[in-house]
């Protein structure tokens, strides 16, 4: 096969952008404006997987090998901005609550406090190429945010969901 550069851009016709994409979340748990969530994610990832490997020894030969079981990291990290409503920290705290209430240590049900999120990338005319449905989600940490007198920067809370596992949902 020919390797030249006009034969990449023969073979892909429109790139997928980096920056092509959004992320839902519908029905919040614990209240809070799921729409603000959306707009001020800032960046995420496309989740990856593999498969585990078993070595099948053989004899007096180095063996092959089989795929063994899927793997997948359960854990997807999403930045978010923050105003000066509060919306991302009410929204990721009641979500938290929902989780496990900090006075209490009370939580409740896997049916109650996780919810299926979807990482949606786009084209530039906004219509979606490929939509990942990452089922069984809950909001697992939120980094410390780092405040100081020195800086202009903006709020931004490093939030880590934890998932069941995911799905192309095209």
């Amino acid at each position: 096969m020919n390797m030249s550069a006009d034969n990449l851009k023969n073979n892909v016709s429109d790139y997928q952008r980096a920056y092509w994409w959004d992320i839902v979340i519908p029905n919040l748990i614990g209240g809070g404006d799921a729409g603000a969530l959306e707009v001020r994610a800032q960046s995420t990832q496309v989740p990856g997987r593999s498969f585990g490997e078993i070595l099948i020894p053989y004899k007096g030969s180095a063996g092959f090998k089989v795929p063994g079981k899927l793997v997948m990291s359960h854990t997807w990290p999403c930045v978010f901005i923050e105003g000066l409503d509060r919306k991302v920290f009410d929204a990721i705290l009641g979500w938290k609550q929902a989780v496990t209430d900090a006075r209490t240590g009370k939580g409740g049900p896997d049916s109650i406090i996780k919810k299926d999120l979807y990482l949606r990338l786009t084209d530039g005319q906004g219509n979606v190429t490929n939509k990942i449905k990452l089922v069984g989600c809950y909001p697992q940490a939120v980094d410390d945010v780092p405040v100081a007198y020195d800086t202009e920067a903006v709020i931004m809370y490093n939030v880590t969901f934890s998932y069941d596992y995911w799905e192309s949902n095209n």
